[in-house]
This record gives C-alpha cells, sequence and structure tokens, in this order.
C-alpha cells in the first residue's frame, strides 16, 4: 500500500483540552449561580509531505467560553462573533456548545487546507514556502470596571502573500445579567450623528489634522464613512473604539483606537 503524503501532527494529547487563556486566571468563582470562566485549547500542525521544511498549515487556539449562569447567551455571542471563519465553519442552522465549535472548525480548516493545497504542492514543490497557512486565535478575560467583564480575542490568519492578517473581537459582558452589550444598548436612539462626530474629532486631533477630509488623505476612513467599532471598551471614565488593522485606514498604520470620555457623551447615554 502506497504510503500517505499527508500527515497530521497533534502538538496537545487529543484535539482539545481544558487550560487557562491568558487574563482568565481568578475572573468569576465557580459557585451554582455565579459566572465563571473556562478555555479550550488546541495546538494542531498538519503537514503536505514528510520533510519538516515542507508546507505546513498550523492551528492554535486558546478560546475562553462561559460556564456557570446566563453562560448559553454569551457562548452563542462567541461562536457567532467571526472567530470562525465563516468559509471553515458552518453551524448547519443548529445550537452547538463551544466544544462542538471548536471541533467543526478544526476539522475544517484542516479539510480545507488539504483541499486547497496538497494538488498545487505536488505539482509545483519549489514554491513550498507560498502553501504555509496559519490561524492562532487568543482569548482572555479581564475586568475593566466593577459591572462588566471584558472579553478579547485577538486572532492572526496568514494563508500566503506578503503578511497575514489580524482582527480583534471585543465583548462587554454585564456582571450581573451576563447579557453582551452593544451600542444600541448603552446608547440613546439617534445616537450615530454625534457619535461619528466625536470619532472624527479624535481622529483629527490625533493625527493633527483637522477635517475629514485630511483624515481620508492618510487613508483613515477613504472610501467610507465614519462608524463607531463595534468592538469597544467601556471603561469607568470613557469608551474605547478598537478597529482592526486595515478596517479603517492603510495597513501600516495596524490598530487604530480611539478614545472618548464619558463627559464628551453624557447626553448619549440611557438613564
Amino acid at each position: 500500500m502506497r504510503k500517505s503524503l499527508i500527515y497530521i501532527i497533534f502538538a496537545v494529547a487529543a484535539t482539545v483540552v481544558a487550560g487557562a487563556c491568558k487574563g482568565t486566571s481568578g475572573v468569576g468563582t465557580e459557585t451554582e449561580d455565579s459566572l465563571f470562566f473556562d478555555s479550550i485549547n488546541v495546538d494542531t500542525l498538519y503537514r503536505l509531505s514528510e520533510d519538516t521544511a515542507g508546507p505546513r498549515c498550523h492551528l492554535k487556539m486558546c478560546l475562553a467560553y462561559a460556564k456557570g449562569k446566563n453562560a448559553q447567551a454569551i457562548n452563542d455571542s462567541i461562536i457567532g462573533s467571526k472567530i470562525f471563519i465563516d468559509e471553515y465553519f458552518n453551524t448547519g442552522n443548529r445550537s452547538m456548545t463551544v466544544q462542538e465549535a471548536v471541533d467543526s472548525f478544526t476539522t475544517h480548516y484542516i479539510e480545507q487546507y488539504k483541499d486547497d493545497y496538497a494538488e498545487l504542492y505536488k505539482a509545483d514543490k519549489a514554491w513550498g514556502a507560498w502553501y504555509n497557512c496559519e490561524y492562532l486565535v487568543n482569548t482572555a478575560i479581564t475586568r475593566t470596571n466593577d459591572a462588566y467583564y471584558l472579553y478579547t480575542a485577538t486572532v492572526y490568519a496568514y494563508s500566503g502573500g506578503a503578511h497575514g492578517s489580524s482582527f480583534t473581537i471585543i465583548k462587554n459582558i454585564d456582571a450581573k445579567t451576563g447579557k453582551v452589550m452593544t451600542l444600541k444598548d448603552i446608547f440613546v436612539p439617534g445616537y450615530e450623528n454625534q457619535l461619528n462626530r466625536l470619532i472624527t474629532e479624535k481622529l483629527c486631533e490625533m493625527n493633527e489634522v483637522k477635517t475629514l477630509q485630511q483624515l481620508r488623505d492618510k487613508t483613515i476612513f477613504m472610501g467610507m464613512e465614519v462608524y463607531p467599532s463595534a468592538n469597544f471598551i467601556i471603561g469607568e471614565k470613557d469608551i474605547e473604539f478598537v478597529y482592526s488593522p486595515d478596517e479603517i485606514a492603510c495597513h501600516a498604520m495596524g490598530e487604530v483606537r480611539v478614545k472618548i470620555s464619558r463627559k464628551e457623551m453624557e447626553n448619549l447615554f440611557k438613564r
């Protein structure tokens, strides 16, 4: 029987194991009625050949998830947050546990890599490095204030080319109710225009310009309207909007953060 050219190496004993992600230690107390957090870890390396210098696909995830009171709604939000890229992930219109979501994504990501690159590599082994892929996810749970848990996921994806892409997903979780907060939950209806103006003013100040057009000349919000990021951090005295690299500016500018004080937005908050 001809030996297969496809090899897979699991860097952990099983596909997923329980563990602790950065920033989760000590967050929440495990009691019957409490909300607390655990994590799932995956570290999988898939090679297209026996040659260890040949192309490979590396998938590494440290994914925090909620347990206890109100956990299901939080985990549904995490699963639907684009941590799992749609191309490699399909719930099939059914509810999934975080464990099931991780298993499904891992399987489909590796299978898609094999489908996309195995035949290409066999036909063109001189350019093996072009067929390397990597997908890295790390999550953290912290407290920015007494009212909220802050869930942060940082994702890096590389599938050939000059550089990979990265993005951040942020969720503010109400510590009492477990609700994942949106801007519509904290601001009054019609908040958009004033908030967009404040974001524009802050960005102008940060970039030493005076107008939106001058911001666009620096590639910020070029060809698009100003908007508040859905990834934001509710602090004691301010709210910080976090835009991932390439989201509103050129790649060289990296992540863009805009912090606006509560005082500047005081008439926008729901009472």
